[in-house]
């Protein structure tokens, strides 16, 4: 496993109606909600991530910490950018994160990433 650091990665995502504040039940406005900012972020995260890992490799969020900055209407256009800071242990991994709506920052956040083997994670579910 080969896991570059520092290298710029990004994706773009559509705010659609099951995204609003309104519908996820964290706010009242049909607007981005924080929660799907942070589902976007960590799919981001995880989707490069997974291009380092095995097949029977994966990862699971341990930790994120975001600061939602502003306001995103239903319809736009999103673009997550991130870089992995730091790698803990060969299965730790820190991204720095930031969300824009064309060239307007609306989110940041770091996020944590635990590096597991998916079978072994599952079946311990099961013991």
């Amino acid at each position: 496993m080969n896991i570059e650091l520092n290298k710029t990665f990004e994706k773009t995502y559509q705010v659609k109606v099951e995204n609003s504040a309104k519908n996820m039940g964290s706010g009242d406005l049909e607007v981005l909600s924080t929660p799907s900012l942070v589902a976007f972020m960590e799919n981001c995260a995880k989707e490069y991530l997974n291009t380092f890992l095995s097949e029977e490799l994966g990862s699971v969020g341990s930790n994120i910490n975001i600061n939602h900055l502003a306001p995103t209407s239903i319809g736009k256009e999103i673009i997550i950018k991130g870089i992995i800071t730091e790698i803990v242990k060969e299965k730790i991994v820190n991204f720095s994160l930031e969300a824009f709506e064309n060239d307007k920052k609306i989110g940041a956040a770091t996020h944590t990433r635990v590096i597991i083997n998916n079978n072994k994670f599952m079946k311990r579910l099961f013991d």
